[in-house]
């Protein structure tokens, strides 16, 4: 199955992100026991989130980026790519 990244930046005031923060992780919590998401993670200055996660295609991939609550509620912007994990020695 394909991987994907999705890079979530947050741009709305800082007290409405907070609270959609904690849906945002419920979220993800969901799709990593559903076997999808890989990897996870907040950028250390609080701008915004990093997942790499597995979809079907590109259509499944980009709905899943829209499910966040920070981009239902209009606190952020996302950006998807399809990812290939590095095969290393």
């Amino acid at each position: 199955m394909p991987l994907y990244a999705r890079t979530l930046l947050v741009t709305g005031p800082q007290d409405e992100v907070r609270s959609a923060t904690g849906r945002h992780r419920e979220q993800l919590e969901k799709l990593h026991s559903q076997g999808k998401v890989r990897v996870a993670g907040e950028f250390a200055d609080g701008s915004g989130f990093l997942e790499i996660f597995e979809a079907a295609d590109r259509v499944e991939a980009e709905q899943i980026a829209r499910d966040s609550p920070l981009i239902e509620d209009g606190l952020g912007t996302w950006m998807i790519r399809e990812w290939q994990e590095a095969k290393l020695d």
